[in-house]
């Protein structure tokens, strides 16, 4: 038998022969197929809940640990790169410029520094103006109340005294000296009071003038402060002033009070965006910068054409019927 299994039947005889003498053989192929459906349905299962078994989770993706490692080494290697060097002018000790040099961090953070610093100066200097301003108008509102009180108060005293003209006041001289003489006193009393009025008022006066005055310069240098950090100069102040003056038909004595910065920035811009409208009208493109187009070919006649490719064909010796009678046509008269 096994050497019959070895050898394997030759013919369909001898497979029937090999069936009826070994029947075991089929059987066993039945039930080899039998068991493979259900070994491919376990294995589908399995398959379809590859967690149940462990119940563990989804497993890590080895990936994502990958992609954070390249993360921390581009980390690493950004923090590793070295910085740009910049070369700087600063103020020395002795008030000389200097040139240091500095990394591209200790610039940015410098910068921020100074840009922090304007800001919150510009803050303080805007509260304290702020402030000012309140209190100025509250002395303002005071000072216009004093003297608005005091001006009625010398008027009431003035027409309650009921003074005397100066010839009444010499008619009552030779008439009644006496009387004179008390209603003399009486009237310099009256003065003395409508003169420390007076005095009142135009000490007051003054003192608005005067903080008036102080407000203005302080205005002014805090504008200049302003138009220093933007590069403005007196000198450009004066061109930027002129410029509008020219263009806007704006008086020249309404720049005298101009105190705010923000005014001179928006004129600034102003003439700058005239100037760029001005040579945008006036610049032409060159005609030379422009690249040169090739020359035009100059076509050539089909009959030299022909003329040409019959001589050539002559002078070869290759000339046939045809390009004789080509030649002919095109030597035609």
């Amino acid at each position: 038998m096994d050497g019959q299994a070895e050898s394997g039947p030759e013919s369909v005889d001898d497979l029937a022969q090999f069936l009826v003498d070994n029947p075991e053989a089929d059987a066993k192929d039945e039930a080899t197929e039998r068991r493979e459906p259900s070994r491919k349905a376990d294995n589908s299962d399995a398959d379809e809940n590859p967690d149940d078994e462990s119940g563990a989770g989804p497993a890590e993706d080895p990936d994502d640990e990958d992609a954070e490692g390249d993360h921390d080494e581009e980390s690493d290697d950004a923090d590793k790169r070295p910085s740009l060097k910049f070369k700087v002018p600063v103020k020395g000790e002795d008030g000389a410029d200097t040139t240091i040099e500095v990394d591209e961090k200790e610039l940015i953070a410098g910068y921020q520094r100074h840009a922090d610093y304007t800001r919150k100066t510009m803050e303080m200097a805007n509260q304290s103006r702020e402030a000012a301003q309140v209190v100025t108008k509250q002395l303002e509102e005071g000072r216009s109340y004093y003297l608005h009180q005091a001006q009625m108060a010398h008027t009431l005293v003035r027409t309650l005294a009921g003074l005397r003209s100066p010839q009444e006041m010499a008619a009552l001289a030779q008439t009644d000296p006496s009387q004179y003489v008390q209603e003399t006193a009486r009237e310099r009393a009256i003065n003395d009071v409508l003169a420390q009025i007076e005095q009142g008022m135009h000490h007051e006066t003054q003192q608005g003038e005067q903080q008036t005055q102080q407000q203005m310069q302080q205005e002014f240098q805090r504008a200049w402060g302003v138009l220093g950090q933007q590069g403005i100069d007196k000198p450009k102040l004066q061109k930027i002033f002129e410029g509008i003056a020219k263009e806007y038909s704006v008086p020249k004595e309404r720049f005298a009070k101009v105190s705010d910065p923000a005014l001179v920035l928006i004129m600034r811009d102003a003439m700058a965006y005239r100037e760029l409208k001005t040579k945008a009208a006036t610049v032409k493109p060159k005609s030379g910068d422009a690249p040169r187009l090739p020359a035009a070919r100059q076509a050539v006649p089909e009959r030299e054409k022909v003329s040409k490719t019959v001589a050539a064909r002559f002078k070869s010796g290759r000339a046939k019927v045809d390009d004789l009678a080509a030649f002919l046509l095109t030597h035609k008269h």
